[in-house]
């Protein structure tokens, strides 16, 4: 294995962490953001419900690559060159990113991170839809039964019932946003695959170093998986906790 060299391996390993990063930022803004647009498609108001239909039919029908191009090229060229430069490479922010992640185009590094939220979000937010929808409305009822108003009852019932029922997919969606990562290499931000092709190119060991980006990812694929499932026996058991509390309570004010 003397194409594995030291310089090889200290490639890698950063490229592996700018993936792990890429894919930590990406998941959990995605959550976030998927959450509200699917509370806005439960919303009564017909506008919201709208926009945020909009938003989930443009970006879940936009292929991650088209999305993670345009944010990086098309976006800096609907400016004049000065300006292009001003608002998006040369500026304090841009110095800021460069100092603190060591990468030498941060931008590119953020439009492939906000092109992976948005289209992660647009498939989290229909997956919270339906598993708010799964809930059973006695669990509602019960709570405004005990004088919970809309607010506690999405904090405490919604949200992490809506989780709850659907994180096998919202698993599923993270796991497959996480393998999404290696298309920012078309964007020249250097996650782990980049590394990988811009070590092919000088040792032209191409089956031996595309075997071990497939083991690699799979890998991580596996650990991010496993630490999902963690997340969603908490949730399991928080549940069942609302739950019993729910109908204790509710059982008692009918008594």
């Amino acid at each position: 294995m003397s194409w594995l060299t030291l310089e090889a391996i200290l490639l890698l390993a950063r490229g592996l962490t700018v993936t792990a990063v890429l894919t930590a930022v990406t998941s959990a803004l995605a959550l976030i953001l998927g959450v509200g647009v699917g509370t806005m498609r439960l919303s009564a108001r017909p506008f919201l419900r709208g926009a945020a239909g909009v938003y989930v039919d443009s970006f879940r029908n936009i292929p991650a690559l088209v999305l993670i191009i345009f944010f990086a090229f098309a976006i800096p060229n609907l400016f004049p060159t000065p300006l292009r430069q001003t608002l998006f490479f040369n500026n304090v922010l841009a110095d800021w990113g460069q100092t603190i992640t060591g990468l030498s185009l941060p931008y590119y590094a953020l439009a492939a991170a906000a092109a992976l939220t948005l289209n992660a979000a647009a498939y989290l937010a229909e997956i919270f839809r339906a598993g708010v929808s799964a809930i059973p409305q006695e669990f509602v009822d019960a709570a405004r039964l005990l004088g919970a108003d809309n607010r506690a009852i999405f904090r405490h019932i919604l949200l992490p019932e809506g989780l709850r029922v659907g994180f096998p997919a919202i698993a599923t969606r993270l796991i497959h946003n996480m393998k999404n990562t290696a298309l920012a290499s078309f964007v020249a931000v250097p996650e782990f695959f980049q590394a990988t092709q811009s070590i092919i190119t000088r040792t032209f060991r191409a089956t031996e170093l595309l075997l071990l980006a497939a083991i690699v990812y799979l890998l991580l694929s596996a650990a991010w998986a496993a630490l999902l499932r963690r997340m969603e026996r908490r949730l399991d058991r928080r549940a069942t906790t609302t739950a019993n509390l729910l109908l204790t309570q509710s059982s008692a004010v009918y008594e």
